[in-house]
């Protein structure tokens, strides 16, 4: 088996990605988090996944063989309606809650629903896989579990005198679901949201520490967390501009780790300009937008400007290798013209490289709805009125996750927090 050597990190516009930001993004986003895409809700998937792996291993159902994926997608039917039925969101978790409304429920039931079964990339394998195998819980490839993998899938598999195989291996022999006389436990003990066990705290204790092992810049991440009051910056518009300062301030007894956090405040900081001036562009060719016009005051110089500095700063904080080209074709942009030119030309070259239409053909709209025009003028408004303020408000309006908030869930899952 093998899984994507894409790490999703963020979603933009309608999860089309239209100005190519989803591998820059990534790339610069391993640089910190690499375990972690922006699919990863919660630990708890991970261990779920090890015991598919090893139930369905003991039942001579490797990775390689074709059926693999559909019997994770069975016993993940399971674990779904049994954390449903407890209150917690999970993934599919619309389609499982019209099953646990069901006087009884067997896996033949579920099997006739063609929906459950009609993304098996999306649900557990598909959004946990790869991180499993960068957590060394799955050997590469998917191959199977790892030693650590064994581990988390039997402490996993065991709580609080419950053994998860033995709910299995009924369901997956057609037994009713629901005429389980502790069905209610089970829920309670295996939902998502259940506090793990010792056992299972301490292997997530040792991945964390064999990560920090492997990647010693990114340990002081988990060895010395983001305090609650830095987290709490990147929350609200007003204290978001304190955030990256906060981060620079709490490990700057680590530089390599300061230039990576760096990093993430230039792409951020870059892209946001760039997504705004794509935007714009969309937005000023709506019909309704043509009839108003749009007052722009002096933000084309300020986006200029901001753009120019952006990108070369950007440039001064990358590593020698080059993962993104654009900051190198704005970096010396004269005037907003020229720089509307190369975002469009940019755009463009990504929508078909990937066989896809591009938004902006021209003077004309080729692709309908991508951007809301009336959220983005009362946006475009308030920064017209203020070039000053541009940079930090693109910023806020476009920023990305960084999994610092993921981190903490992870930490405190694992008992360390």
């Amino acid at each position: 088996m093998k899984f994507t050597n894409f790490v999703i990190t963020e979603t933009a516009g309608n999860s089309v990605d239209p100005l190519g930001y989803l591998k820059p993004s990534g790339e610069v986003s391993s640089g910190l988090f690499r375990p972690f895409t922006v699919l990863s809700n919660h630990p708890a998937y991970h261990g779920f996944l090890a015991f598919a792996f090893s139930f369905l291993g003991k039942n001579s159902l490797n990775p390689g063989q074709k059926n693999f994926p559909r019997r994770v997608r069975d016993l993940e039917i399971l674990w779904g309606v049994l954390s449903v039925k407890s209150g917690d969101s999970v993934i599919n978790v619309t389609k499982y809650e019209p099953l646990t409304g069901q006087d009884s429920l067997r896996l033949n039931d579920a099997k006739k629903r063609p929906a459950l079964y009609a993304r098996l990339n999306y649900g557990a394998l598909g959004h946990y896989g790869s991180p499993s195998t960068t957590w060394r819980i799955l050997q590469p490839n998917g191959a199977g579990l790892s030693a650590n993998g064994s581990a988390l899938a039997e402490a996993w598999q065991h709580r609080n005198g419950f053994d998860f195989a033995d709910l299995a291996d009924r369901w997956m022999l057609g037994s009713d679901l629901f005429a389980e006389a502790t069905l209610e436990e089970w829920a309670q003990v295996f939902r998502q949201a259940a506090d793990p066990e010792p056992a299972e705290r301490n292997v997530w204790q040792t991945l964390i520490r064999e990560l920090c092992r492997r990647e010693p810049v990114i340990a002081p991440l988990w060895e010395k967390p983001v305090p609650q009051d830095i987290l709490a910056l990147r929350r609200d518009e007003d204290t978001y501009p304190g955030f990256f300062p906060g981060l620079f301030g709490h490990y700057a007894a680590h530089p390599e780790l300061c230039r990576r956090i760096e990093l993430c405040n230039c792409f951020e900081q870059l892209s946001g300009l760039v997504q705004f001036v794509f935007e714009w562009e969309y937005v000023r060719r709506l019909d309704h937008i043509q009839k108003i016009g749009m007052s722009a005051n002096s933000l084309p110089s300020q986006v200029s400007k901001d753009i120019r500095e952006a990108a070369r700063a950007f440039r001064a904080v990358q590593e020698p290798r080059e993962f993104w080209a654009l900051p190198s074709t704005l970096e010396n942009s004269n005037d907003y013209p020229t720089i509307v030119a190369t975002v469009l030309a940019h755009h463009s070259a990504h929508q078909r490289g990937k066989g896809t239409s591009p938004f902006i053909t021209g003077d004309a709209i080729a692709v309908q709805d991508r951007v809301d025009g009336q959220k983005f003028m009362q946006f475009f408004k308030s920064v017209a009125d203020a070039p000053e303020t541009l940079l930090a408000a693109t910023q806020w309006r476009y920023h990305r996750n960084w999994h610092f908030e993921r981190a903490q869930l992870w930490q405190q899952y694992a008992g360390i927090q």
